[in-house]
């Protein structure tokens, strides 16, 4: 009887096994980077399909109504609607459109029961909308009423959501309640900019220096001005440099919160109500913004230390752009920002979608903003 030997089973080594453990770190390394820019990618090209969509909206509102969907914010006591707000039936938000009362604010919560209308406004205005919201974006976060005497579900204090009650009819908690949109249109160039400024010609609205809600036709106006008086309807044809050459919608993401260079102002401490943009709910007419351009660290605006256009922030503070304050009043202090790297997506007046660069010139951003400036600036 041979008894036959068994061989001893080889160990790996502690060297083999760190040999090991460094090239899966290598792979992960040079994976990483590439998942994240398919990721990105795809995100970005989300993001164009949304503002695709949104285009087509507004060119089939334009058809249907004979008029652009440009907000209302009327200073004759009519109701304040935003440009979302008259689209919501021409992309598939309908039912949504169908139970907002167009006689009220998007602030109201008192509805017209008698006329059939049975959920506030300000209770349908907390539903997200995913086509106004770009993947690549951070999407947290609540706008609210700035005004601390009419708020409709009482001014928070902190960055707290409202919570709707029992009955669906009202909030039973404080907090923000609109949902919030990262696209937005493009009202104006702002004066400041022509008024020892760098722009010196007919790219920005020197018709009056007053305030932003002050302001006059002129133009300076974007696509889509706003409506002061109930009275501006404005048409395609009214959009004389071309609608291939004039910015209707453009991102701007990640209002509320004032974001610069990728960095949240606030830390992510939620700090509220410091450090927030005035405007980011799809319902508010103050999402609208002009295009004021910035110094290169976020911080000033207008003027001559204005040299940013896109991707620098998202807008202005109310830290030092108060609510009802001299320059902005109670309109919007947002500005061209997205989270894509190489620049910003934006929807032209006939419906396409380009990226615009971070590296774009602030005066080819003001000449694309403006609807019958008489310039020759291309997005290309």
């Amino acid at each position: 009887m041979s008894i036959r030997s068994v061989p001893a089973r080889r160990a790996f080594t502690l060297v083999e096994l760190l040999v090991v453990i460094a090239i899966i770190g290598t792979l992960v390394g040079l994976l990483l980077p590439a998942v994240q820019a398919a990721r990105e990618a795809a995100n970005r090209s989300k993001c164009s399909n949304n503002l695709k969509q949104i285009g087509l909206a507004i060119l089939n509102h334009e058809s249907a109504k004979r008029t652009l969907p440009n907000s209302q914010r009327p200073n004759n006591g009519a109701a304040r609607i935003a440009w979302v707000t008259r689209l919501l039936p021409f992309f598939e938000e309908g039912n949504l459109g169908n139970r907002w009362d167009f006689a009220q604010n998007w602030s109201s919560l008192t509805p017209n029961t008698a006329a059939g209308f049975q959920i506030p406004n300000a209770v349908l205005a907390m539903t997200k909308l995913q086509t106004f919201s770009c993947p690549t974006a951070p999407g947290t976060g609540a706008d609210g009423d700035p005004d601390s005497t009419s708020t409709a579900s009482g001014y928070p204090v902190s960055d707290i959501k409202a919570v709707v009650n029992a009955a669906g009819n009202g909030f039973a908690t404080v907090g923000l309640f609109c949902a919030t949109t990262d696209y937005s249109p493009t009202t104006f160039v702002d004066s400041r900019l022509a008024n020892g400024g760098t722009i010196s010609d007919n790219l920005a609205d020197v018709a009056n220096n007053a305030a932003q809600g002050a302001q006059k036709a002129s133009s300076g106006d974007g696509f889509m001005p706003k409506d002061y008086n109930g009275t501006v309807k404005v048409r395609l044809a009214d959009c004389i440099d071309g609608s291939s050459k004039t910015i209707a919608i453009a991102e701007s993401a990640g209002r509320p919160y004032k974001w610069t260079r990728g960095k949240r102002a606030d830390n992510g401490s939620g700090a509220f109500p410091a450090r927030r943009i005035n405007g980011g709910g799809w319902c508010r007419p103050a999402s609208d913004f002009a295009f004021d351009g910035s110094s290169p660290d976020g911080t000033l605006f207008g003027g001559p230390s204005a040299a940013g256009a896109i991707n620098v922030t998202n807008g202005e503070s109310v830290e030092t752009a108060p609510y009802k304050g001299a320059v902005y009043g109670t309109e919007g202090t947002g500005e061209p920002y997205a989270f894509h790297s190489a620049g910003a997506n934006h929807c032209f007046g006939d419906g396409s979608v380009r990226v615009l660069s971070s590296d774009i010139t602030i005066r080819i951003y003001a000449a694309l903003v403006t609807r019958a400036g008489g310039e020759t600036a291309n997005a290309d």
